[in-house]
């Protein structure tokens, strides 16, 4: 058995990316995945013009009285000059007159005999835009890999494109296995557990096109036939992962030809956590118990994910120190939820939990994952956090 980051690099070796691609629009392109280089189709801005209200003039008339030749408008496409200590009334977004090099904001004007006379005076070259100062007309935009998010959608918009191609949406079933389950919408008597883990899981793997399985009780058969004809690229059970009841599902996968990854990883509470393969299809079996479950999809989970979809974007680190002392398990992997105060980051109940709670993952902000050769962090310890 493997440590934890040791298995995620072995994933990288495993999993090849899926190369399977779709044309959409930008109304549905955010989360979705590019699928080759995007350049940018024109300059911008596309020509010099105007970053506020103002008066357009050269700095070298900058001490003369300037006589105002009219107004440029946004969107007024016509080509305007100036001479010698003259100017123009601009804009923000309009066009600059020829020989003009300066902007005089609106709110600095002063008016003497119907010519604008330049009392504070601004830097050269004060709010003009420059064709091409931001973007260059065939500049890399965007990267194959890149996860769309808003702001990107802005920048595709802005050179007009608005037809993308993207990796097709990795397609996740999603199944809890026990015979103690009942749905959230279901009665549960004392003797019952509610799933907690299957819409958890769901709404974490939101990116993706996920079907929801249902419940599968712990029996051989219907754990077989379950796994029987799925087509997904990614199968997650949650639930018969631990030593003793995963001879189900390890006995189903062995005869439905799935070869392991990895069967298990020192981390806790990640440990049951295993992975099989077959052809192209993957089976994720993560804990049963919600806390184990989240976290060990979380990291693996996600990852998967990531390295079907051949995506650039990693989970969000941040640098951070230690707050308190605290003593861990050494030999593997430990999950420490907490919270950040200024650059100081607090462990959940000082890191004592079990792995069927909630609430710390509800109450925790930040994971830090520590190496299997630390066995206690001092306060003011350096550190590296993942956003939960």
């Amino acid at each position: 058995m493997k440590n934890l980051f040791e298995t995620l690099k072995d994933l990288e070796n495993e999993i090849i990316p899926l190369n399977e691609f779709e044309i959409i629009s930008l109304e549905n392109a955010k989360n979705r995945i590019l699928a080759k280089d995007l350049y940018a189709q024109k300059n911008l801005p596309s020509f010099d013009n105007a970053a506020l209200d103002g008066y357009a003039f050269n700095y070298a008339d900058l001490k003369e009285p300037l006589l105002i030749k009219g107004i440029i408008f946004a969107g007024d496409n016509k080509t305007y000059e100036i001479g010698k200590n003259e100017c123009y009334k601009i804009m923000t977004g309009a066009k600059m007159p020829k020989n003009a090099d300066t902007i005089l904001m609106l709110e600095d004007e002063c008016l003497e005999n119907g010519k604008l006379i330049i009392k504070k005076i601004p830097k050269q070259y004060n709010a003009r835009r420059l064709k091409g100062e931001e973007l260059k007309q065939d500049e890399l935009l965007l990267k194959k890999g890149t996860r769309l998010n808003s702001k990107h959608i802005a920048l595709l918009a802005s050179q007009g494109i608005y037809k993308i191609e993207v990796v097709r949406k990795i397609r996740v079933g999603i199944f809890s296995s026990g015979n103690e389950l009942k749905e959230p919408w279901q009665n549960c008597d004392e003797e019952n557990i509610y799933n907690a883990n299957a819409l958890a899981l769901m709404s974490m793997l939101d990116s993706c096109e996920i079907s929801y399985l249902g419940i599968i009780k712990d029996d051989f058969d219907t754990i077989k036939n379950a796994l029987l004809g799925t087509n997904f690229d990614l199968l997650i059970t949650s639930g018969g992962a631990s030593v003793g009841e995963a001879d189900f599902l390890e006995k189903a996968f062995d005869e439905l030809g799935f070869q392991a990854i990895f069967k298990g990883v020192k981390a806790r509470p990640a440990r049951p956590s295993k992975l099989y393969k077959k052809d192209k299809h993957l089976a994720l079996v993560l804990p049963g118990n919600p806390m184990a479950a989240y976290l060990s999809c979380f990291i693996f989970g996600k990852k998967i994910i990531r390295l079907l979809s051949n995506s650039l974007n990693n989970p969000l680190k941040m640098s951070a120190k230690m707050g308190i002392d605290l003593k861990i398990k050494k030999g593997r992997n430990n999950f420490i939820l907490g919270n950040l105060e200024n650059e100081f980051f607090i462990p959940f109940n000082n890191n004592q939990f079990g792995s069927g709670m909630i609430l710390p993952l509800v109450k925790s902000e930040f994971l830090l994952i520590s190496n299997e050769d630390i066995e206690s962090y001092k306060k003011g310890d350096q550190i590296w956090l993942l956003k939960l």
